[in-house]
């Protein structure tokens, strides 16, 4: 039986899907203040995604299926600037949706995804839509919480949203459905082992239930 009363922390758990997809990452990825003083902001995630990606290419007939919701493509580089909410619907903070702080102009210039000069089009675009396409980089805005915002949505028609019942019933299809390649994680975090740990011990219902009680969700978003 797995380990219980284990607490998940979300950002954690939004981590491992997202490398589970292949995404390289930056934990809380912070932007620093030209001049002394408090950071300017922070992202819960950046994480970085290449359009060649195909893992078990060279061992099976077919690689691995990723998340179809995370909206992959064979044609761009995948650049996403994340921000997690436990008991909230998605949202983004405020920097990532006000132009005149220039927060995404400095992501990515710290991150060097785009040439300078591409840089001040790109930022406009993230902050009217939510994602900038500029060659074969596409740099997005993703929101994860508890529930889809339709307030969101009508603002920012390209912002990515996310659900934890999407985050976690991946997970779990993802152990399910790769068993055997999946087997030995020892390496992994405490968290990733004890994803495993449970996807191994659970159905998906189950599984989900115990993934949000452990993550301190209030209100499981399914019954």
């Amino acid at each position: 039986m797995a380990q219980q009363g284990v607490h998940l922390r979300p950002e954690r758990v939004a981590y491992w899907y997202l490398r589970l997809n292949g995404f390289l990452q930056i934990e809380n990825f912070v932007v620093h203040p030209t001049r002394r003083g408090s950071q300017r902001t922070d992202a819960d995630l950046l994480g970085i995604r290449f359009r060649h990606r195909a893992e078990f290419a060279f061992d099976h007939s077919e690689p691995m299926v990723d998340d179809k919701r995370l909206l992959l493509s064979p044609c761009f580089d995948d650049v996403v600037i994340t921000e997690v909410k436990t008991n909230q619907p998605c949202t983004l903070n405020g920097p990532w949706t006000k132009p005149d702080r220039e927060i995404v102009h400095r992501v990515l210039a710290a991150i060097g995804c785009l040439r300078h000069e591409e840089i001040g089009d790109a930022a406009t675009r993230i902050y009217t839509d939510g994602v900038a396409i500029i060659g074969h980089t596409r740099v997005r805005l993703v929101a994860i919480g508890r529930d889809r915002d339709p307030g969101l949505r009508e603002r920012y028609r390209e912002v990515l949203q996310l659900t934890w019942q999407d985050i976690i019933g991946f997970i779990w299809d993802r152990f399910e459905r790769y068993r055997l390649q999946k087997g030995n994680v020892e390496q992994w975090d405490p968290c990733g082992r004890h994803l495993r740990r449970l996807a191994r011990s659970y159905d998906q219902h189950t599984f989900l239930k115990t993934v949000c009680q452990a993550m301190g969700l209030q209100q499981p978003p399914f019954p």
